[in-house]
């Protein structure tokens, strides 16, 4: 009897860590997205913002000052 209680709670101890992982791993490929977005975003927009100063130098109107 104090066997299979020893199996039980040592299944349910791996199950626990396999599931922490599971958790762990999606959190971080969540943050991972999430900060890839943000640098494309970012960048898309100094790029937009850069080209439309470029535009304003030369002396026409950019769409990115419309």
């Amino acid at each position: 009897m104090a066997v299979m209680i020893t199996v039980v709670v040592d299944g349910l101890g791996t199950l626990a860590r396999a599931i922490w992982g599971l958790q762990d791993r999606r959190v971080s490929a969540t943050f991972e997205a999430v900060s890839s977005a943000a640098s494309s975003v970012g960048m898309a927009f100094l790029l937009c913002f850069l080209s439309g100063v470029h535009r304003h130098h030369r002396g026409g109107l950019g769409l990115a000052l419309m």
